[in-house]
């Protein structure tokens, strides 16, 4: 996808970061990402009884979604640097990064940007590049925690934890993936994260 990128085969192996690539995933996230999963695959139905491979943007109805909406993130492919970029962010996204990305790259603006340890977005730019290259959702199960508003961005004053990002494609010619569809459920601190089962090695 990038020019010199290393071979995707490659980088996951390399990679320590746990993520699950198969259908396993809905038996570990939570019900509202299961909701998202199972939105997006009704949308890829065809007027004959098939399935597209992913949906077309058209496909998505935001009406019919209103309670998942603050959760979900719309990113643009694009055929040059900085090759991603956000377009639509809800309300909830941008709790837990601090500010509105819309209209900026997801690089230094991804969930976790403020935090050393995901600062560099490499995990990040690797879940993009596994749905773009291989049409398929990749769920990532890492918990993030978010700045609380009106601070410096510490996470000593954090207020937001991820419990999940589920990430789709789609593609208005069925084949490209234009469109990256993002859903991250976030909770606040106060309220207690839905439990879930952490992957196990053979599903990361």
């Amino acid at each position: 996808m990038w020019p010199d990128a290393p071979d995707l085969d490659t980088l996951l192996a390399e990679s320590r970061h746990p993520r699950i690539l198969t259908l396993d995933f809905l038996s570990h996230c939570t019900a509202r990402i299961a909701r998202f999963y199972h939105y997006w695959n009704r949308a890829r139905d065809t007027p004959d009884g098939g399935q597209r491979t992913m949906p077309r943007r058209q496909d998505i109805d935001p009406i019919e979604i209103p309670d998942l909406l603050p959760y979900l993130v719309l990113t643009e492919v694009l055929p040059e640097a900085p090759w991603l970029r956000y377009r639509l962010v809800g309300t909830r996204q941008v709790a837990i990064r601090g500010h509105d990305p819309t209209g900026l790259p997801v690089l230094g603006h991804h969930i976790g940007h403020h935090d050393p340890r995901h600062a560099d977005g490499i995990e990040v730019l690797l879940n993009y590049r596994l749905v773009i290259e291989r049409r398929a959702p990749v769920f990532d199960p890492v918990p993030i925690r978010g700045p609380k508003p009106n601070t410096t961005g510490s996470f000593a004053h954090a207020q937001t934890v991820e419990q999940g990002t589920l990430l789709l494609p789609l593609s208005s010619d069925g084949s490209t993936v234009d469109l990256v569809f993002c859903c991250t459920d976030i909770a606040d601190l106060d309220i207690q994260p839905t439990e879930r089962v952490e992957p196990h090695d053979g599903q990361r």
